[in-house]
């Protein structure tokens, strides 16, 4: 990811943007802190620079600047400027994360993006989140560290898990720090009470401190010490890498039900825009003007695609092609509207190929009700009917259904409110045709399938 990625830069000149970036990960910063150079890193960033307290050199180039911990500053005024920030995109987009938000927001999304993956620079274990990296950082067996004597002479510096045997190999050169240590109190208090003091006056503590047994069993203490903690901390990691094993299965089950919540969540959003029941299907689309306006657009035909329905609980399962701008052979002239037989969970006890014609009605929801209404008869030989073997079948219908100059004429409603309706009637009794203007009628008086049926039936009892 570039340097800017994660920033939202309209208004931002560059100079300012240089300055919202850690000069360490490059990344927005996070707890600014600014050193005497002048030159910013994130808060984890310098620990990571500065290791085991010892001073550094900035890692800017051409900067010569030693980072000192009296140095150090937290930069409060580049962190108010953050804090107006908005849009930011996490750094670990590449990553597959798609998190958004302000810096705050930001901040403390890092603490749990599950995406991240930062490995440790000395044992190469990767984690998926800041505080697990944290808290195995200073834990890390492979990490180098200093010798406890660091601070009476001993400037060794030794991996974590050898830190022990250190101890026990350099027990005689401990013992000659401490004894040298111990001689020089000696020395230095033996000057000060010798005027105008006699050497008798020597205090009784000093002259056991000279005794290197005393402090070859002080030694001891700390090697036991040392060991209990080195212990201590064995069973914190292992505790640490049972918590990174469980944080990985519950951010797996998260992600896995992240991503069915969002598959029902569409799925819910879809089936507000129809409703079917017993081989009748009314789909409403939506944002008309701007499909129409992307296949006006695209370069070759583009289609929408209802949500799939069943002619009965038990029945063949279908769904409903629409070209806005028509398909190719009439595009940029007709609304094209075919049918879709698809693969269903009881194809295997229905009569096959699909023979019930299917009768599409498009709404003119003005005074007029001037319904665009078409009947596909299936042709039986063709494999857009037969039994699906894949997925769906090639779709089949009227690629002149409407022309396009109706579609839009104020004159007629078939979209009002940037919506249109589209009814799919499936023709299980195969009435005449001479019956569908009066079906179309019977559309406006929003009457149950069951009695739209009786209705029909009436019509033709009646020889009308």
């Amino acid at each position: 990811m570039s340097n800017f990625d994660s920033l939202s830069c309209h208004s931002i000149s560059f100079e300012m943007q240089q300055n919202f970036l850690c000069s360490f990960c490059h990344h927005l910063l996070v707890d600014p802190k600014v050193i005497t150079c002048g030159h910013r890193y994130c808060s984890l960033c310098l620990k990571k620079i500065i290791k085991n307290d010892e001073s550094t050199i900035c890692i800017v180039d051409n900067c010569s600047q030693i980072i000192m911990n009296d140095g150090i500053y937290k930069d409060f005024g580049i962190e108010n400027d953050l804090k107006r920030l908005t849009d930011i995109i996490c750094n670990n987009k590449s990553n597959g994360c798609s998190w958004q938000g302000n810096y705050m927001s930001y901040k403390e999304h890092l603490q749990i993006c599950t995406f991240q993956r930062i490995q440790c620079e000395y044992c190469s274990i990767t984690f998926t989140n800041q505080v697990l990296y944290e808290q195995h950082y200073r834990i890390c067996p492979k990490a180098l560290v200093s010798c406890p004597l660091k601070k009476f002479g001993c400037d060794t510096q030794i991996r974590r898990e050898d830190l022990e045997d250190h101890i026990l190999s350099s027990s005689v050169e401990h013992l000659q720090i401490l004894a040298d240590i111990c001689s020089s109190f000696q020395n230095q208090s033996i000057t000060t009470n010798l005027q105008p003091l006699s050497i008798h006056t020597i205090p009784t503590s000093i002259s056991e401190n000279l005794d290197v047994k005393s402090l070859q069993n002080e030694l001891i203490k700390q090697t036991q010490m040392i060991e209990q903690l080195r212990l201590e901390q064995k069973s914190l990691q292992s505790m640490l890498i049972k918590r990174e094993r469980d944080l990985t299965r519950v951010s797996v089950d998260l992600q896995l039900f992240k991503g069915e919540l969002c598959q029902l969540k569409k799925e819910f959003e879809l089936s507000k825009t129809y409703i079917h029941n017993d081989g009748t299907y009314l789909w409403r689309i939506d944002n008309i003007q701007q499909l129409f306006r992307n296949a006006k657009n695209a370069s070759k035909p583009i289609s929408i695609i209802s949500s799939s329905f069943y002619t009965s609980k038990y029945g063949y399962k279908l769904s409903l092609r629409l070209y806005l701008n028509g398909d190719t052979s009439v595009r940029d002239k007709y609304l094209s509207l075919y049918i879709t037989i698809m693969r269903g969970e009881y194809d295997s006890l229905l009569n096959w190929p699909f023979k019930y014609p299917i009768t599409l009605c498009l709404y003119d929801r003005n005074s007029k009700q001037d319904h665009v209404v078409h009947t596909i008869t299936p042709d039986l030989d063709s494999d857009s009917f037969q039994q699906p073997k894949m997925d769906a079948n090639k779709s089949g219908g009227i690629p002149e259904f409407c022309p396009l100059w109706k579609i839009f004429n104020q004159e007629f409603g078939y979209v009002q409110q940037d919506t249109m309706y589209i009814k799919a009637f499936v023709d299980f009794n195969i009435y005449p045709t001479k019956i569908w203007p009066y079906w179309t009628k019977l559309q406006s008086y929003g009457l149950p399938n069951n009695i739209e049926h009786i209705k029909l039936e009436e019509l033709l009892d009646n020889g009308k």
